[in-house]
């Protein structure tokens, strides 16, 4: 059976629920997008989704060779 699949990906992301907006900042630009406008094409009675949210952050390091 063929399938068919809707992903978006948005890398280096702020969401603000405030404003309805996906901010993604790139290297050399910063582009928006509407978060109400991206969830409504996910919408329907005869959809279902898989929802993936993930925060990447740095880890500070307990100890630090060379510094004291």
């Amino acid at each position: 059976m063929a399938k068919q699949t809707l992903n978006y990906t948005f890398k280096n992301a702020q969401i603000s629920l405030e404003n309805n907006e996906i901010v993604e900042h790139g290297k050399e630009d910063i582009k928006t997008y509407v978060l109400s406008d991206i969830l409504k094409k996910f919408e329907g009675e005869n959809k279902t989704v898989d929802i993936t949210i993930k925060e990447t952050s740095e880890l500070e390091a307990d100890e630090v060779d060379g510094e004291e």
